[in-house]
């Protein structure tokens, strides 16, 4: 290591810049006072370009072990001064690699102003990055501000998608109204599919604070419209974390036809929305059995019932819903029912069942039917069944009837 720290003070400068390579290479473990005392040296007096951009290099590999205030102090004098786009941005990136140890008000203030100020677009990214790198430390109204206007108003495509997905990673922290508004637009309108999955990204890290009327609107349009796959299932994805807000018909019945999208992914993704949505509000269950599609694939049906089979309460929940007012919700609460297997095969719900044998619509009856012959119930529940119900019963013949189907 002494080798190399001498040779920064070589005159050929093509060993200097080499020596700081090394030095970066090594890490943390060079990260002693003498060397990044030295590089911070090469980085602010060196008059090679390629000697100071290999310096601050090297002073962001060594990360935290060198967020010295001297060593942040020269990284955002060449960020904010030198004339070499490269150094600038190698500056930039260096100081995100420190993370929060380097996310005072005068590195802010500099990688904010270089994200609103500077000419080239890798100086401009790189900023975003670090800012990024410092999560919700960097949260701050100013860097806000900034992170929105290149979100919406920067010509280069890859900035505005950085911009968006350093947002997401400061999580709710971020979602201010003058954001969320931000990346709503930008997931409608943006031309690049990058920046509109970027956008519909950040809007899930956020989760239920990014959960505003206008966001859950864009995502499911997003979901249904978009070209993109990628787009599509970060859609789906991002409305799962919305919770009870998003819990609504509209959106329910976009993930459930997004269950038949042509990618393995976004049906996937919809799946797993739909399990975290259903028990987020108590009438997310009947908007899904309401929208559910008829007739259903196999691939379909095995879907949906996954997806209730994840969802705790789904019994329960299915019970209350056999008397609902709407006939259609109904006979799908009884086939949901059927779809739960032995979690629904206990003498409560074949009493219901049976109840529903006499229901005034003949689809409900037809259902119950159905799924009293295949619901896997154990001797001991039919036998449960039997006795529970009174002979002067409404539904006691029809106990009856399909106690003795049953057994045989």
């Amino acid at each position: 290591m002494q080798e190399h720290l001498a040779r920064l003070q070589d005159p050929d400068p093509y060993v200097r810049q080499k020596a700081a390579e090394v030095l970066g290479k090594m890490g943390t473990a060079a990260a002693t006072p003498k060397v990044v005392q030295a590089l911070t040296e090469r980085l602010r007096e060196d008059e090679n370009k390629g000697v100071r951009e290999a310096a601050a290099r090297a002073l962001g590999r060594m990360e935290t072990a060198a967020a010295t205030p001297e060593v942040l102090q020269a990284l955002t004098e060449r960020l904010r001064e030198d004339e070499n786009k490269g150094v600038r941005e190698v500056a930039a990136r260096a100081l995100g690699r420190m993370e929060t140890a380097a996310a005072t008000p005068e590195v802010l203030q500099a990688l904010t102003e270089r994200l609103r100020e500077d000419a080239a677009k890798e100086v401009r990214w790189a900023a975003v990055w670090a800012l990024e790198k410092m999560g919700e430390a960097a949260a701050t109204p100013e860097v806000l501000q900034a992170l929105t206007e290149r979100l919406r108003e920067d010509a280069a495509k890859d900035v505005r998608w950085v911009a968006a997905w350093a947002l997401g990673k400061m999580g709710p922290a971020a979602a201010t109204p003058e954001v969320l508004q931000a990346l709503t637009e930008r997931l409608r309108e943006d031309k690049d599919w990058g920046v509109r999955w970027e956008a519909a990204g950040a809007l899930g890290q956020m989760g239920k604070a990014a959960a505003t009327p206008e966001a859950i609107q864009a995502l499911a349009e997003r979901l249904l419209q978009d070209e993109s796959m990628w787009v599509r299932q970060a859609a789906a994805g991002a409305l799962g974390k919305m919770g009870r807000a998003a819990a609504q018909k509209e959106v329910i019945q976009a993930l459930v036809q997004a269950l038949r999208d042509r990618d393995p992914d976004v049906r996937s993704e919809a799946a797993e929305a739909l399990r975290q949505l259903l028990p987020a509000h108590p009438e997310a269950l009947r908007n899904f059995l309401r929208v559910l599609p008829v007739p259903m694939t196999p691939q379909e049906t095995q879907t949906l019932k996954d997806v209730l089979r994840a969802y705790p309460g789904a019994v329960p929940a299915l019970r209350a819903l056999l008397s609902d007012p709407d006939p259609k919700v109904r006979a799908r609460a009884v086939w949901a029912l059927g779809w739960m297997g032995k979690a629904a095969a206990t003498p409560e719900v074949v009493r219901d069942l049976l109840t529903r044998r006499l229901d005034e619509d003949p689809n409900v009856r037809t259902a119950a039917l159905k799924v009293l012959r295949r619901l896997p119930v154990s001797p001991e529940t039919v036998s449960a069944v039997l006795r529970d119900i009174q002979g002067d019963e409404p539904e006691a013949g029809e106990a009856a009837a399909w106690a003795l189907e049953r057994l045989g």
